[in-house]
């Protein structure tokens, strides 16, 4: 099962290997937007969290549900546990 603290690490090296930031820069309450992320880095991303957690991500979540990575993160591991059972 994936809980929001393995997701959030894992998005969490994911983000500093593609932007170059310290893993300090990037918390949970940090927004999307503040990442600087460009359409190649959401791929990277989506493509990731599909291949460990199985959680196909739309691009219409980072538009109107998703605003910070600790919302990513909730989502994603409620979305993971929801395909386990």
């Amino acid at each position: 099962m994936a809980d929001a603290s393995t997701v959030f690490e894992f998005i969490q090296n994911m983000i500093v290997e593609i932007k170059d930031l310290e893993p300090s820069e990037i918390q949970q309450e940090t927004s999307i937007d503040e990442l600087g992320l460009d359409s190649l880095d959401y791929v990277e991303i989506q493509v990731g969290v599909k291949r460990e957690f199985g959680v196909a991500l739309s691009p219409a979540l980072f538009e109107k549900q998703i605003r910070t990575l600790g919302q990513l993160c909730t989502y994603i591991g409620t979305a993971a546990a929801t395909q386990e059972a």
